[in-house]
């Protein structure tokens, strides 16, 4: 075989390769959906109670490791009308607009299961947890649908971030607004007097991660006081949430209200339109 020959073959080679590559199903993997980030900025932080301060709190018994130990459960740790004076809210449980990050505080420095790529839990799974204190201070989740990644020990720290669920198919994303960049938006407010507060657009809770196809559903808004409200993807395409007001508006272009405001969104939910 000659040296040209030897060259054309190698080529060939090449291109065959090339090309069995563009045609893997799978695709690259920078092409996938980004999932979300999370919030930096902690909204509220909760300290756990030492030893002494624990005796106002409840504890019941706990099985773990096959052996009864003492736990508290870890929702009496954060406090609902210091959470509800915080979003200037009443009336219900605000907690449950919050994702949950665990941190501990040992030797070693902190940990989260964040430094795992875990992601914040929702308090929903957060109130199934307790805290051992015997167990070296470790949270602990007797539900198996909780990784044991959250078991944390020398739990120190609950830090709370606004977040907003984001629900298709059976399936829920948790958004933490505070991951997002902000921008000044000039709106019009309930008293009929303009302001311009911090936020973003709604488009971007219903990103590539959740459907490459948003046209094809309308969106229910539910508050956590259980109000509800159906938008389209039009609606949502002029909507902003307002991170210091803490609600959801519809603008027209001068910045007048289409819809009223929407406030204590707790979730959206992706309606496909029959």
């Amino acid at each position: 075989m000659n040296k040209f020959t030897k060259l054309l073959l190698f080529g060939i080679i090449i291109l065959f390769t090339f090309a069995a590559c563009d045609d893997n199903p799978a695709g690259n993997e920078t092409d996938d959906p980004t999932p979300p980030a999370l919030a930096e900025v902690v909204d509220i932080e909760f300290t756990i109670p030492d030893s002494t301060e624990l005796l106002n709190f409840t504890s019941e018994q706990v099985i773990y490791n096959d052996l009864p130990v003492t736990g508290y459960s870890l929702d009496q740790f954060v406090d609902m009308d210091y959470v509800n004076s915080y979003i200037d809210e009443d009336g219900f449980d605000g907690r449950k607009l919050f994702a949950i990050e665990i941190v501990s505080n040992d030797d070693d420095g902190n940990f989260s299961p964040r430094d795992h790529d875990y992601y914040d839990l929702a308090w929903t799974d957060l109130i199934t947890g307790f805290l051992l204190p015997d167990e070296k201070g470790r949270t602990y989740f007797p539900d198996e649908n909780i990784p044991n990644g959250y078991n944390v020990k020398e739990t120190y720290y609950l830090r709370l971030y606004r977040k907003i669920d984001i629900a298709l198919d059976g399936s829920t994303t948790i958004f933490e607004t505070g991951a997002f960049t902000t921008e000044g938006i000039f709106h019009q407010a309930g008293n009929g007097n303009f302001y311009t507060d911090p936020g973003f657009a709604l488009t971007n809770l219903i990103s590539d991660y959740v459907t490459e196809s948003p046209n094809n559903y309308e969106y229910r808004f539910t508050s956590a006081d259980d109000d509800e409200i159906v938008f389209t993807w039009d609606d949502i395409q002029t909507g902003y949430w307002l991170i210091t007001q803490n609600k959801a508006v519809f603008l027209s272009d001068d910045g007048t209200e289409i819809h009223s405001s929407f406030k204590k969104l707790l979730q959206i939910d992706l309606l496909e339109i029959q």
